[in-house]
């Protein structure tokens, strides 16, 4: 429930962390903002909040909706907003055309390249990489570089040997 959501991230702020990010249910925008809402309202002026929809908001309609949400709780990201598979550079330029949240795509991307064009189109405000996904090491190096350059953050994905090797 958004309660519930609430007080885990208390609990979690309780406990020294200064950041939370919630993944929603399965694309419902009545729910996912009830949600977005309960959370900011309980911890939004001591956290740091994000928001990870997965892909499961069905439209960009949707998308602008819940990023309206993010847009009045003050998010920090808003994630992988809906199911088009994270891949469609025109969606996602639309997206932040109607939104201020910054928007954080490419984990359902796959390679170096992809996740360029997104970073260089304006279709994204922070990179992801994912050894396991994105050509290994070598690949999310070339992410990294290409985000350096183009003044932007990367965000290394999951957890594992490769993931922390990476971001050593």
């Amino acid at each position: 429930s958004p309660e519930a959501y609430a007080d885990f991230a208390e609990q979690c702020y309780a406990l020294g962390y200064r950041a939370y990010k919630m993944h929603g249910w399965h694309g419902d925008v009545e729910e996912e903002s009830a949600m977005i809402r309960a959370v900011a309202k309980r911890v939004g002026d001591k956290m740091t909040i994000m928001y990870d929809s997965s892909g499961h908001l069905k439209t960009l309609a949707d998308a602008i909706q819940i990023g309206r949400v993010c847009d009045e709780c003050n998010l920090y990201w808003y994630e992988d907003p809906y199911a088009d598979g994270g891949i469609s550079i025109h969606g996602h330029q639309m997206l932040k055309k109607s939104v201020s949240t910054p928007v954080l795509v490419t984990e359902f991307v796959r390679k170096w390249e992809t996740t360029t064009d997104m970073m260089v189109a304006g279709a994204t405000d922070f990179a992801r990489a994912d050894p396991d996904y994105d050509g290994g090491l070598t690949g999310c190096h070339k992410v990294a570089v290409a985000a350096e350059g183009l003044g932007m953050d990367v965000e290394i994905h999951s957890c594992g040997p490769a993931m922390r090797h990476l971001m050593a």
